[in-house]
């Protein structure tokens, strides 16, 4: 499989984010490196739609476009450059449908707690999961489900924390820190934000051996993003040579692929 050219620019995109994952692909085979990148931009594409835009009506407006893609795709008729790139026998894209439909109707709430907060976002971490199991030839998990999802409400710290939701930091840390979600984005939250950082890397799996090598390396990076952050030094890259070590650990760890 080869990225066809409709599909570099949601690529370069992905790339663009998360440069760190270039360090990942290395580890890929070569005849699986174009389907890691595709499924690397679909990613990042549906994390944007879900959890990066700040009216609550276009979040529901683009999670059900890509909710009715995936059934599409289900159905043998794709539309998008990303997924009709993708176009390999017997993925659950169902699964992934489910989990952007939840997104869509969703009422936009603070969780109460960690637990809360992971099971806010399990419907689609779980069909993730699924897909990018079918797709590299590993069995889904709910420990992949959970690294998904920490995945998911990392990228929603780092960018969210200015948004109502307050970057989705529970209210149990609020209220312990004794702030409102107001000051979360201030110095004041500073404290807030690093217990949360914290909370959220001890949820990732310890030993994700049996998860895909695209799993495996981002949540090594999400790990030590997220150490860092809990250690009040807030990262917005990898180092280079950090990040080839992390790749290069996780992809000893486990699967080729």
């Amino acid at each position: 499989m080869t990225a066809p050219e409709q599909a570099s620019e949601f690529i370069a995109k992905w790339r663009e984010r998360e440069p760190e994952m270039a360090y990942a692909e290395v580890f890929c085979p070569r005849p699986l490196r174009a389907r890691f990148a595709l499924w690397g931009a679909l990613l990042f594409e549906l994390r944007a739609a879900a959890f990066e835009l700040s009216d609550a009506r276009l979040i529901e407006a683009k999670s059900a476009w890509w909710a009715d893609e995936s059934l599409r795709c289900a159905q043998g008729a794709p539309r998008h450059p990303l997924t009709k790139a993708l176009a390999v026998p017997g993925l659950p894209w169902n699964a992934l449908a489910r989990g952007m439909l939840s997104v869509a109707q969703a009422e936009v709430s603070r969780p109460s707690d960690r637990n809360t907060s992971l099971a806010s976002v399990a419907p689609l971490a779980d069909g993730i999961s699924a897909m990018e199991a079918a797709l590299f030839g590993a069995d889904s998990s709910d420990d992949t489900s959970i690294a998904v999802a920490v995945h998911l409400l990392n990228e929603r710290l780092r960018i969210g924390l200015a948004a109502a939701d307050g970057g989705r930091v529970p209210l149990s840390l609020l209220a312990r820190h004794g702030i409102t979600s107001a000051l979360l984005a201030q110095p004041q939250g500073a404290m807030a934000v690093s217990d949360w950082a914290a909370e959220l890397a001890s949820a990732l799996p310890q030993n994700p051996g049996g998860a895909t090598l695209y799993r495996r390396t981002r949540s090594a990076f999400d790990a030590w993003l997220l150490r860092e952050r809990a250690a009040a030094r807030v990262r917005h890259s990898i180092p280079s040579l950090r990040a080839l070590r992390l790749a290069w650990r996780a992809a000893r760890a486990g699967r080729s692929t």
